[in-house]
C-alpha cells in the first residue's frame, strides 16, 4: 500500500517556530545612533557614554534597531557589567541571557578573573552573587565604591588562575632557557668556524712563506742581513 503525505486539510498539527534571535556582538562606531536612542530610553548619560561605544555588546534587533546593549569596563583582571540598556517591549531575560553568554566569553578572552555590577534586575541577581566586604574592600579596581551594594561573579577560580599562571611561567621559563642554550650553542659553532677560518688563512700564509723561501733561499738571507 503507498503511503502519502497528509494534504493541507488534515488534521496533523505543526509546532510553531520560534523567531532565530540575532547573537550578540561587539558593537560599533556603526551603532551608535541606535545606541543613543536605546540609552536615552533607559535613562542612561548617553552623551558620556558615546566615547566608550566599542566597550558595548549589543544584541541586534530590526530596521538597524538594538534590542539590548550592556558595557564592560576592564581593570587589570577586573571587570564592570554597566549601563543595561533594553529595547521596551523584548524578552528582558532572553535579551540578558544573549549579552550575558557573550560577555562571559569577551571577559575570560580579556584575562578577567571577577565581574563586578551594580545592575540589580532579578537575572543579574540570580546570575551574580552578592559580594562580601572583605571582597569590597580589597577590590583595586578604579570603579570601586565601598558603599555601593556590589553583585559579584567570580569567572576563573583564583587557585586554578596561579596555578595555570605558574605552569605558563615554567613554559617560558623553559623557553627561555632553551633558547638561551641555542644561542650559546650557536655561537660555538660560530666560533670554532672563525677560529678554523682563522687558522687555515694563518697555515697558508705559513705555508707561501715556506714555499717562497725554498724557491728563493736569498731572500732569506737578505732578511737576516739586514
Amino acid at each position: 500500500m503507498n503511503q502519502t503525505l497528509p494534504g493541507a486539510g488534515s488534521d496533523v498539527a505543526s509546532s510553531p517556530v520560534e523567531p532565530i534571535r540575532p547573537a550578540a556582538r561587539k558593537a560599533n562606531v556603526d551603532d551608535l545612533p541606535a545606541l543613543q536612542a536605546l540609552w536615552q530610553r533607559a535613562g542612561l548619560p548617553w552623551i558620556e557614554l558615546e566615547r566608550f561605544v566599542t566597550e558595548f555588546q549589543v544584541v541586534p534587533g530590526e530596521e538597524g534597531q538594538l534590542q539590548g546593549a550592556i558595557g564592560l569596563q576592564l581593570d587589570g583582571s577586573e571587570g564592570l557589567l554597566h549601563s543595561e540598556a533594553i529595547f521596551p517591549g523584548t524578552d528582558a531575560d532572553a535579551i540578558r541571557a544573549e549579552l550575558w553568554g557573550r560577555m562571559q566569553i569577551v571577559a575570560r578572552n580579556l584575562g578577567v578573573a571577577r565581574l563586578w555590577t551594580l545592575e540589580d534586575a532579578p537575572f543579574w541577581c540570580h546570575t551574580f552573587v552578592r559580594a562580601d566586604p572583605a571582597a569590597i574592600q580589597g577590590l583595586q579596581a578604579g570603579f570601586r565604591d565601598p558603599e555601593a551594594a556590589w553583585l559579584v561573579c567570580q569567572l576563573v577560580d583564583p587557585a586554578r588562575a596561579q596555578k595555570l599562571l605558574d605552569e605558563r611561567l615554567a613554559l617560558w621559563e623553559a623557553s627561555r632557557q632553551s633558547e638561551s642554550e641555542n644561542l650559546l650553542e650557536t655561537i660555538g659553532r660560530i666560533r670554532t668556524f672563525a677560529f678554523t677560518v682563522a687558522g687555515v688563512l694563518i697555515g697558508g700564509m705559513l705555508l707561501m712563506v715556506v714555499w717562497v723561501l725554498m724557491r728563493r733561499p736569498d731572500v732569506l738571507h737578505r732578511v737576516i742581513g739586514r
